[in-house]
């Protein structure tokens, strides 16, 4: 009976020195601590773990700790890009303020996603963990959830620490936190929606980036996929050439050159793999045909365009130099106008261009950022410099900025101007109307070119780049050799 007893004594005490191990592992780790946390949300799942779960738990226990010893951070913003169904609202979102709290129950989390209900979900699986059994044996005789304030949107520890969740457009006027997490800011669904997508970075712009209790000390997380050149993400990487700094973390799921910090590289399997048991190659494959080569290199990839170009295929851009074209041909121009000198906003795009054997050859093609007096002169002065001749036309797409140019023009000007009719579809159709002839390999470039990198880059990028008025000059001129139906202007001083 005694030795029973001891043997049972002994087993309890080798339970309990595990159990204690185990809370004193998941303290001092936070990746330890989502490990378990995640059995808690998904009961009787097997969680699969991979290095960059650990990668990016470190990264945020790092930035936590640098909180809690009120140490100024060295970066305003971590971006972290992965690939979907990797974990990241998990390990970034969910855990984070349960495992802080237990070192620090006064800091306060603010969770942000691009709707209320995902912003709710994530602020519920929190208050899950805090309120689980395994939670409250462990570290429950510190942290309780404050019986007045506890729903679903906003629950207090009683160590005047809180989770608070919004989402975009949301209001959160009064609150402040100590860290933001902006979970998906923009929904994939909508991603190619300019309006959208404007919405989100100006929520973060005007709301978000304010609401740091301490500035100095508080961090503003963003974790997502890439969806456009302009989402989130590239909207802060644009704010760090103004001096918004930055740590970009980006994991897409196959070797890539954006593979962020570029160490990271050497952690993806032989075969170029970034999670070979979830996302076998096989997988992936198949995730490209059913998502499409542009949702699949934004948001596994990470890129917000498809290598060579979703639309217009870069690679079947020719080659010429300016011998390769008759003396005397005639230069026509296609400009796409625009009247600001905010760099923000879309440039006047203008490319000149002759028509040889049925083939077109692109001698230049410029952006400015101008207001509509300036822009006319401009337009004047550089279509002469590149071989404007009284047989030459310039067109003009004709929306009110490309209306009021010509008007201008006739004014002031002997230059021909074409107003084509107003067009009756988006930019997107009007631009895949005409690649045939750029995939027919019709579309020359001058080589060596200063404007070419640009250029090609993009119409890479298209429809997903922060700007196309190189595209749409590529309609306009594609769209016929010579306007035909069209109103022509041939005005003289």
């Amino acid at each position: 009976m005694t030795n029973s007893w001891n043997k049972s004594e002994l087993l309890k005490r080798k339970l309990a020195l595990l159990h204690e191990v185990r809370r004193r592992q998941c303290e001092a780790s936070y990746y330890e601590f989502v490990k378990e946390a995640f059995t808690i949300l998904n009961p009787g799942e097997e969680f699969e773990d991979n290095w960059h779960i650990k990668y990016v738990c470190d990264e945020i226990q790092h930035e936590a700790e640098r909180i809690i010893a009120k140490i100024p951070k060295q970066c305003d913003v971590i971006i972290i890009n992965v690939p979907p169904r990797s974990l990241k609202s998990i390990s970034v979102t969910v855990c984070l303020a349960a495992w802080i709290w237990i070192h620090a129950p006064h800091i306060k989390h603010i969770g942000s996603s691009y709707s209320a209900d995902l912003s709710l979900d994530h602020n519920t699986y929190t208050k899950t963990i805090v309120e689980s059994a395994w939670y409250q044996a462990n570290w429950g005789d510190e942290i309780q959830i404050s019986k007045d304030q506890n729903t679903k949107g906003y629950f207090r520890n009683t160590k005047r620490g809180f989770r608070s969740c919004t989402s975009t457009g949301g209001g959160i006027t009064g609150k402040g936190g100590d860290i933001i997490t902006i979970d998906d800011p923009v929904n994939p669904e909508y991603a190619d929606s300019d309006t959208e997508r404007e919405r989100g970075n100006r929520y973060y712009d005007k709301t978000l980036s304010s609401r740091l209790d301490n500035p100095d000390i508080g961090i503003h997380i963003v974790v997502m996929q890439r969806l456009h050149e302009n989402d989130l993400t590239g909207h802060l990487l644009n704010k760090a050439k103004e001096g918004l700094r930055i740590k970009h973390i980006c994991i897409p799921a196959e070797v890539t050159e954006f593979i962020s910090p570029p160490e990271l590289r050497d952690k993806y399997s032989e075969d170029g793999l970034f999670f070979p048991n979830r996302f076998t190659r096989d997988v992936l494959d198949q995730l490209e045909i059913s998502a499409g080569g542009l949702t699949y290199s934004g948001q596994y990839l990470q890129m917000p365009f498809t290598p060579g170009g979703a639309i217009i295929n870069i690679k079947k851009f020719g080659w010429f130099t300016m011998e390769d074209v008759p003396a005397g041909i005639v230069w026509n121009f296609a400009i796409d106008s625009a009247y600001t000198k905010k760099l923000s906003n879309d440039p006047s795009g203008m490319i000149a261009y002759c028509v040889h054997k049925n083939n077109y050859y692109i001698r230049s093609a410029t952006s400015v950022w101008m207001e509509f007096p300036d822009l006319c002169r401009h337009i004047r002065m550089w279509v002469h410099q590149n071989g404007y001749s009284h047989k030459s036309r310039v067109l003009v797409e004709p929306k009110a900025s490309g209306m009021s140019v010509a008007q201008q023009m006739k004014e002031t000007t002997d230059i021909n101007m074409i107003l084509d009719k107003a067009p009756t579809t988006d930019k997107v159709l009007r631009v895949q109307e005409v690649t045939p002839k750029v995939d027919a390999e019709r579309v020359f470039l001058l080589r060596g070119a200063s404007w070419v990198d640009k250029f090609t880059s993009q119409c890479e990028m298209f429809p997903n780049g922060l700007h196309d008025e190189y595209p749409d000059c590529l309609a306009i001129m594609l769209s016929k050799k010579v306007p035909s139906r069209s109103v022509r202007y041939t005005f003289s001083n």
